[in-house]
């Protein structure tokens, strides 16, 4: 493994740490400012940070303690495949969702997210883009 897919690696660590604990630090900590946010099953899209971290603010009104849990990451140059599960402790099962997210890095930072996940099943995130 080279150099870059380590870089990107421990981003991605950063990536949940970050989403897990400290919101405000997730979205400029880890992405760029012109990133790119998508939930390929939906069509959802979101152009730019500032928009981005609005609707990670409103996810979490509804889901506070929503974490996610990464049980595998693929790196090849500068991408890095996420698979993981996104789930709240005090929601119970319903309000769990395996998602596979395709990150590509530019400089260090996340350029586009392409996130596969079922988010029907997440109350808070269907069309709030």
């Amino acid at each position: 493994m080279g150099e870059l897919e380590k870089r990107n690696l421990e981003v991605v660590k950063h990536w949940a740490e970050t989403y897990n604990h400290d919101v405000e630090r997730f979205v400029p900590d880890c992405y760029a400012e012109n990133c790119s946010a998508a939930s390929m099953l939906s069509g959802a899209k979101i152009e730019g940070r500032s928009r981005f971290l609005k609707l990670e603010r409103r996810v979490l009104k509804v889901a506070p303690r929503r974490n996610i849990r990464i049980d595998h990451t693929h790196a090849a140059g500068d991408v890095v495949v996420v698979e993981a599960t996104l789930f709240d402790p005090d929601q119970g099962d319903e309000w769990q969702s395996p998602f596979c997210a395709v990150l590509t890095f530019k400089d260090g930072q996340i350029v586009e997210d392409r996130t596969y996940m079922d988010d029907t099943r997440w109350p808070g995130m269907q069309r709030q883009q």
